[in-house]
């Protein structure tokens, strides 16, 4: 029992960290020695994401929020400035560009790989972009290196948001060295994590100085214009999250490895089925897979989609519904006035995703129950229909 609520062993959870028991006895003892707070186990944590992501720095944050937050402060983005970022994504980047008095400005996605396009990229920029975000979708960093030779054309600092996808690589080239800083989460739907927090990844010095110092609390001067400077924010990666990160990014390969199996089983046993489209990896592409997520094709609807997921956690089946573009939430739409503009290709995959359970404890059978009820469960949604 945990808060009065009975642990249900034979659901199947949509996400779960990669922690052996050696692991848990290794955190105790982390907290048995009072580094609750500080302690060596964060500094070891951010050497690592500082080189799995071939950057010269890391700072970690309580929040994949505040990460994004403190960089674009210590980029000195401020009102007036336009930011642009993917239409298919979660909302925390949209926080971020708006907390800092920002314009987010919506580019879509590409049809197959679900990344930012660069040709729409291109459409959304002006003299006022100051910067444009580049989220690895689902872990695939696909497109990374065309966004970066299109930043260097443009004058404009290129941020990756790797979300879960630390340690994908394109081309034998880490994911996270492509811009001039990248954002981690890690949270929870993650190849590794503590629950909660982030990190900002560096080798532009002063960006990571002053990164440091919001991250304290202390505020910073004004890099340009009249605007005061940006106020510091303290938020602190604590030690014993650090002891729950360590031994998963000490075993980040092996990790990706497991996952990898597991989203070839689930890509296995989807093959013949029509109306599903797996995720696909380009030659020379490496993926972290924090998450599987599978399309279904244009028969279906968004009320479908959500059917299916109803249905697969009513058989104690974790699964997730990503997101609705942020241009099209309410209190985006109403804070920014309705931001101008089409994506298509975004306004239908968002109705047709779902999110598969992934970790790396999931066996054969695991991932053949699964990919059965959802075959039943989309039966269902068209005889519905029908």
């Amino acid at each position: 029992m945990i808060s009065g609520k009975t642990i249900n062993l034979s659901r199947i959870p949509l996400s779960q960290h990669d922690l052996l028991q050696e692991d848990l006895r290794l955190i105790g003892e982390s907290i048995g020695r009072g580094e609750s707070l500080h302690g060596p186990d964060l500094n070891t944590v951010e050497e690592i994401l500082a080189e799995r992501t071939s950057q010269g720095e890391a700072i970690t944050t309580a929040t994949y929020l505040d990460a994004a937050r403190i960089l674009l402060m210590a980029m000195d983005i401020q009102t007036g400035d336009e930011v642009v970022l993917p239409a298919f994504a979660s909302g925390v980047m949209t926080q971020a560009v708006v907390s800092v008095g920002a314009t987010p400005i919506y580019a879509d996605c590409h049809p197959r790989t679900l990344n930012i396009n660069p040709q729409s990229v291109e459409a959304c920029c002006n003299s006022n972009t100051r910067a444009i975000i580049a989220t690895c979708i689902f872990g695939n960093p696909a497109g990374l290196p065309q966004l970066a030779a299109l930043c260097g054309l443009l004058e404009v600092p290129l941020i990756e948001d790797l979300a879960g996808g630390l340690g994908s690589t394109i081309d034998r080239r880490s994911a996270g060295s492509f811009g001039r800083a990248s954002i981690v989460d890690l949270g929870t739907r993650t190849v590794a994590g503590c629950g909660e927090g982030g990190a900002i990844c560096t080798s532009d010095q002063r960006t990571a100085d002053r990164c440091r110092l919001l991250r304290k609390g202390i505020d910073l001067e004004p890099l340009r214009g009249e605007q005061p400077g940006a106020l510091g924010h303290r938020s602190h990666l604590t030690n014993m999250q650090a002891a729950m990160l360590l031994p998963q990014l000490q075993r980040l390969d092996e990790i990706m490895e497991s996952r990898a199996l597991v989203a070839a089983m689930y890509t296995q046993r989807l093959a013949g089925v029509s109306d599903v489209i797996v995720p696909t990896v380009d030659p020379g592409t490496t993926l972290g897979w924090p998450e599987f997520v599978l399309r279904l094709d244009e028969s279906y609807t968004a009320e479908d989609r959500n059917e299916v997921v109803q249905g697969l956690d009513r058989h104690e089946i974790g699964a997730a519904r990503p997101w609705t573009p942020p241009p099209h939430r309410p209190q985006v739409a109403a804070r920014l006035n309705d931001p101008e503009g089409e994506w298509p290709v975004a306004e239908f995959v968002s109705q047709r995703t779902i999110g598969l359970p992934m970790y790396s404890g999931l066996t054969e059978r695991d991932t053949g129950l699964v990919t059965q009820t959802l075959e039943l469960m989309m039966q269902r949604a068209t005889f519905r229909r029908s």
